[in-house]
């Protein structure tokens, strides 16, 4: 059976930290898919974290600075990144990075790097990426370890799948968004991997910005948007619709929570952006709560804590056939007796399915659930106990 076909994305329940008021106090190292230089301060992602932090009553303060991976691993620390209205997170000029207060540190690289593995020496440098990366989250680490180390995973060069004058075709952006979701997110995925084993102690996060818009822009309604009015080029440089939906995720991963569910999107932001905004914050949040590697634990977030109590209530659960035509069999094992309800959320977070099922006695339990009426396509079932989510799996209904 292909792995995808039953996915434990949760298997113990996550328990978020209440949303105080949180400062984050950051520091940026990367390149234009970060901060592009334009006429509007609103293609850096830093404007868009800020508008939301205000929102959600948090503090926001950010730096940062333009280069490679391999400039970032000789480590030269510099402050000139800023967006007018955004506190600096330290001033370069009259500070040293060893003396000032940073909670967050962000890194990407080149887009186009990913024709070799991280761990092999890339073409031109004199060591790989995976090296440079180590060299530099080392030097972080040094002078800050207080400070949560995240990958910025950005999205991969346009050019190999478009023409000249820069005019995607629908299908040139379907293949486009395709390798975001598929090869390219493969390297981002063995990049994390590949620095938590050369040092676990680091525990460096990732952030998968690209992946997250190139599956949001591959379904209804986010199809229809023209490629133009998302970039502007094949570097490629988005314009403020993709810094919006970069900064939206980012901000989400950084503060662990939903976006505001009362922030006013601006006009400058794509109308079916703005228009379903409640709706993309869902589906990014699934998609954040769901990256999580073979072992269950979260390739993002840092502060979810499990409630061990509830974590042992389920055990050996089983769901099949998945893919599901009409029924679906919910094998488990309760180790309490516990109320349970379960939810059904289709690809865009939206709610499609719930059932209360009472309280059920410590023991083996079997559940159908009945998918005939629902659309062909991905879902997520979410097995819950009162607020608590016991496990969360995918589903794949077809014909």
């Amino acid at each position: 059976m292909p792995k995808y076909l039953l996915t434990l994305i949760l298997t113990t329940i996550i328990a978020l930290p209440s949303q105080a008021q949180k400062t984050i106090e950051s520091h940026m190292m990367g390149h234009s898919l970060i901060d592009h230089a334009s006429d509007t301060y609103q293609t850096k992602i830093a404007y868009w974290i800020d508008q939301l932090a205000d929102e959600a009553n948090h503090n926001y303060e950010m730096t940062g600075q333009f280069g490679s991976i391999w400039n970032f691993a000789e480590f030269n620390p510099e402050s000139n990144w800023g967006v007018v209205g955004v506190d600096r997170s330290w001033d370069g000029e009259v500070e040293n990075f060893a003396d000032v207060s940073l909670n967050n540190f962000i890194f990407t690289v080149f887009n186009f790097v990913q024709d070799l593995a991280p761990d092999e020496v890339y073409f031109g440098e004199s060591s790989s990426v995976l090296s440079a990366s180590e060299r530099l989250i080392d030097s972080v680490d040094f002078y800050h370890p207080e400070m949560t180390q995240y990958i910025y995973e950005n999205w991969p060069d346009m050019a190999p799948f478009t023409g000249d004058p820069f005019d995607p075709s629908s299908s040139d952006f379907t293949a486009y968004n395709a390798f975001a979701l598929g090869d390219f997110h493969d390297w981002w995925i063995d990049l994390q991997d590949q620095l938590l084993a050369s040092d676990p102690s680091e525990n460096v996060r990732m952030i998968p910005v690209g992946p997250m818009i190139a599956k949001l822009l591959s379904v209804a309604p986010y199809n229809t948007i023209p490629v133009l009015d998302l970039y502007e080029d094949n570097a490629p440089h988005g314009r403020e619709s993709i810094y919006f939906l970069a900064g939206l995720a980012t901000y989400m991963a950084i503060y662990e929570e939903q976006a505001p569910s009362t922030y006013d999107v601006p006009n400058t932001v794509h109308a079916t952006l703005q228009n379903n905004y409640e709706e993309i914050v869902s589906f990014f949040w699934e998609y954040l709560i769901s990256f999580n590697d073979s072992d269950g634990n979260s390739r993002v977030f840092t502060n979810m804590t499990s409630d061990i109590s509830d974590a042992d209530e389920m055990i050996q659960l089983s769901a099949f056939p998945n893919p599901v035509v009409d029924i679906l069999n919910l094998d488990f094992t309760l180790e309490y007796q516990s109320d349970i309800n379960i939810e059904i959320l289709d690809e865009l977070g939206r709610l499609s399915g719930a059932k209360y099922f009472g309280k059920l006695l410590e023991g083996k339990q079997n559940i159908l659930l009945d998918f005939s009426n629902f659309k062909n396509g991905l879902y997520l079932v979410q097995i819950k106990k009162s607020e608590n989510t016991l496990a969360v799996f995918m589903v794949v209904k077809g014909n």
